[in-house]
């Protein structure tokens, strides 16, 4: 081989190398790109998705607070109500306890008010007013006539029976024939008048509790 020739040789190999090197670059330089773009895009993917699970966490954490929030409220409402449900209770016993003790006021008046006013409302003219053995003594046997009297009603005809078994809480109405039977008791009274007097006291004692309460105060 002549000088000649080797030198074009050497050349020959030179430009295929530097093609060799240059399709080589544009290859890492293609690769190098693509897989920036496609970790740009997974990247996004992530972000995207990290962004999708925050927002849900934020949701469903609102939505806790939300429940928790109620389940306070009505716990809270449950206990208020409760306590007053209880107060109004001992203001009941209290009562009760009072009448039973006849504290503040005349027993045998008070018998005589309540016999009246069942007899002055009861149709008919003639009654059997029933009281407690145990309270003849303090009420005594001329009751009739004045009974009468306080209803207003002279010409109609009044028998006073004692009753062993009865408590000495006031006095039980009938008519003659036993049909109609007025209950003036201080426990069947009370018992009756309970309902409407707890409105009242919880409206006086207790305003807040009347408001927006289902199945609460009333």
């Amino acid at each position: 081989m002549t000088s000649t020739d080797q030198d074009s040789s050497e050349v020959l190999c030179q430009e295929i190398k530097a093609v060799a090197q240059r399709q080589r670059d544009e290859i890492l330089s293609c690769a190098h790109e693509e897989a920036e773009a496609l970790l740009g895009r997974e990247g996004s993917r992530a972000i995207e998705a990290r962004l999708k699970r925050l927002e849900e966490a934020r949701a469903e954490g609102a939505r806790r607070r939300d429940l928790t929030l109620a389940s306070v409220f009505v716990e809270a409402r449950r206990l208020y109500l409760a306590r007053i449900e209880t107060l109004l209770e001992s203001v009941r016993i209290d009562a009760q306890k009072q009448l039973v003790s006849r504290d503040g006021f005349d027993y045998r008046e008070s018998v005589i008010n309540l016999a009246s006013e069942a007899v002055r409302i009861m149709t008919g003219d003639e009654f059997t007013v029933r009281l407690a053995e145990k309270s003849r003594s303090i009420l005594g046997d001329f009751l009739s006539e004045e009974i009468k009297s306080r209803a207003g009603r002279p010409e109609i005809k009044v028998t006073v029976t004692w009753d062993p078994r009865m408590a000495d809480d006031g006095p039980i109405v009938t008519d003659a024939a036993g049909s109609r039977i007025w209950d003036n008791r201080y426990s069947a009274r009370l018992e009756r008048l309970w309902p409407e007097l707890r409105r009242l006291i919880a409206g006086e004692m207790f305003p807040a509790g009347l408001e927006g309460s289902e199945g609460g105060i009333t």
